[in-house]
Order: C-alpha cells, then structure tokens, then sequence
C-alpha cells in the first residue's frame, strides 16, 4: 500500500520485531513499541489509525487503553478502525473446532473476552469517537475461497501460531501435537468450505472537543 501511494507517509507499531525486509519504501517506518504503554507520536499526528488482529491478545481494559491511545494520536476529525474475526470458525471441521475451543479456553484463562468483537462499536463511542459504523464479511477460508480465501486462512494461521503456546497450556498438550492438529485444518478448510465472519469497525475523531 505505501508503494502505490507514495505521497501518503505510512507508520508502523507492533511490540514484535518483525519488519518486512523485501519491500521497505521510503514513506513507511517502523516502530519496536508497545500501543497499550503508548507510542512516540505526539498528539493528533495521524489522519487514520488502523488496527486489526488483536483479539486474542487484549484483555477489556487493553481495548480501552488501545482506543484512548488512538484517538490521543488522531487529528481531530481523523479515523480509527479495528478490523477483528469471530473466534469460531463456520462449517469447522472437527479438527478446527477443536483447536478454535481450546483457543477460546485459553483466552479465558488470561482474561480476555473471546466476543468483545461485538462490542467494538461500544468501546469506541465510550472512548469518545462519533460516526461510529460496523461491517460485517463472510471470509472464506482456504482454498476453496480462491486468492481472498488462502490469504486469509494464511492470516489465520499466522495468529495461531503465535497463541501456540496458549494453546498448548490449555489443551495439556505439547506444542508439536498442536502444530499437527492446526496442519490437519488445511485440508478441512477445503472440505467443508469453511469461512470466518470480520468485523470491520470504525470511527471519527470530533473536529472539536464539543461535537
């Protein structure tokens, strides 16, 4: 994306260190930081703030720092989105519904609210944005869905592999017998021609403290 718009500056936060390397244009940098302990930005810097995959990991109070945060960097009149999926899986295999049932067990354990998605609009209306909208999609996931539906199932897996150990703990298994049951999704997503539902959830900063 910052390639094709090179006259928009592009700024990356994530508290891993992982940059792309291939592509590194010009007008996108990177920053090894934590959102919920705040960023380097000063106030009202972005036009848009983008955010997404974060349910697995954010407790009810983490939603809120992480909203506060953004609407702290926004310029006034700027947006905020949060792109998240539902953690379950439509037409799961039971391969999948396995491994989606001790992912939610495992959030439950570090308190975190497997449908807070639902509750996005909430959380930022609270945190003071306006002109607050959902969108709901029906992803599919594998190859069965074609280029959207491999990426995706990519994206997901992506996340899972980063819960792994989570998964693990809350299955009383080791890791590599997870990484066997997650592979045999593969071959389920297809079969059963299995999709996720995506909120995309967005709101505006008020050009003014009074709106």
């Amino acid at each position: 994306m910052a390639t094709e718009m090179s006259t928009i500056n592009f700024v990356g936060v994530d508290i891993s260190a992982v940059y792309p390397t291939a592509i590194f244009p010009r007008n996108c940098n990177f920053y090894n930081e934590d959102f919920l302990k705040g960023v380097s930005q000063p106030d009202d810097t972005f036009d848009v703030v983008y955010q997404r995959n974060v349910t697995c990991g954010l407790t009810f109070e983490n939603w809120q720092q992480a909203m506060k945060e953004a609407f702290r960097i926004l310029k006034p009149g700027g947006y905020y989105e949060c792109v998240e999926s539902d953690v379950t899986i439509q037409n799961a295999g039971p391969q999948t519904n396995v491994v989606f049932e001790h992912l939610r067990m495992s959030m439950a354990t570090r308190s975190v609210d497997p449908s807070i998605v639902r509750s996005l609009d909430r959380l930022m209306v609270a945190a003071g944005f306006t002109d607050v909208h959902v969108k709901e999609y029906c992803v599919p996931v594998g190859d069965w869905g074609g280029k959207v539906g491999q990426l995706w199932q990519m994206n997901m897996f992506a996340i899972l592999e980063t819960v792994r150990p989570h998964l693990a703990k809350a299955a009383g298994c080791s890791e590599t017998v997870v990484q066997e049951v997650v592979q045999a999704m593969y071959k389920e997503t297809k079969e059963y021609r299995s999709h996720q539902v995506v909120y995309a959830v967005y709101g505006r900063k008020p050009l003014s403290p009074a709106q």
